[in-house]
């Protein structure tokens, strides 16, 4: 896809991304069950800002303002502080040159080593909700892309992290 968001892959890249790729929205896969999966599959619901049912946007408001991006950056990093980073720092790059004033990054928050919630957030400026926060199927979003979600025989997913940055 050529248009004028490439040069964000580029910049991801530079950043530390292990790979990056541009989308239009509508591959992004929403599936209710990933909710499911936060619920009873996570030990962050609950205790943590940016995961459910913390989250201060409902999933219908959510829905209402993702229908106005038309693409998206996944990335790809082997470390979630690095898929933070560069996902914070993509998010920044095309607010600032003007192109996507509207911005979202969706990365999962690992600023803390244990939440500060009940407590005031600690880096509200760099706290965002993951993507599977909001119905997101991970697996059956990257798959297409040639990207592997992978789990250990334990069911533990493999040290590979993805997040994305919605823009217009």
């Amino acid at each position: 896809m050529t248009d004028t968001y490439q040069y964000l892959v580029k910049k991801a890249l530079d950043l530390g991304a292990l790979d990056a790729r541009l989308i239009e929205t509508q591959m992004i896969v929403f599936d209710p069950r990933s909710f499911l999966k936060c619920r009873f599959g996570c030990n962050r619901w609950g205790r943590y800002w940016t995961c459910p049912p913390h989250m201060s946007i409902s999933p219908e408001l959510f829905m209402e303002a993702y229908a106005k991006y038309s693409r998206a950056l996944i990335i790809q990093t082997t470390d979630p502080l690095k898929g933070q980073d560069v996902t914070l720092a993509i998010e920044k790059e095309a607010m600032l040159t003007g192109k996507s004033p509207f911005a979202f990054a969706m990365v999962l928050c690992v600023q803390c080593e244990t939440c500060a919630y009940p407590e005031p957030c600690r880096f509200p400026h760099l706290a965002r909700p993951s993507m599977d926060a909001y119905g997101i199927d991970i697996g059956a979003t990257v798959e297409p892309l040639g990207f592997k979600v992978e789990f250990d025989p334990e069911g533990r997913l493999l040290p590979v992290w993805y997040s994305m940055v919605l823009v217009v």
